[in-house]
């Protein structure tokens, strides 16, 4: 079943957020989630409510020099922003005048 693009999407995907992020870090780090984020945003000096891209990206920097899981968690995040930079792109421009 399709559902309606949500804004934002690109061609189904939407971009990674903060909470993508947290939820991730509960994903792979199992039952030390909780502590692995804190220990996170900590470490970037983030509170986790941000929103805007510049705080997204240090929050992947930093998770990629936490542990090794966390790294290719990191990692993952990336290509998916990455793929929906390029997809929305790629949307823009082959969408007809209005």
């Amino acid at each position: 079943m399709t559902t309606p693009e949500t804004p934002g999407d690109a061609y189904g995907l939407s971009r990674p957020t903060m909470a993508d992020a947290r939820d991730a870090m509960h994903r792979v780090h199992g039952h030390t989630g909780r502590s692995s984020w804190a220990r996170l945003l900590a470490a970037a000096k983030l509170t986790g409510n941000e929103t805007d891209e510049p705080s997204l990206l240090r929050l992947l920097e930093t998770m990629t020099n936490l542990d090794p899981v966390s790294r290719l968690c990191a990692q993952a995040l990336r290509i998916r922003l990455t793929s929906h930079t390029h997809l929305a792109a790629a949307q823009l421009a082959t969408r007809s005048p209005a």
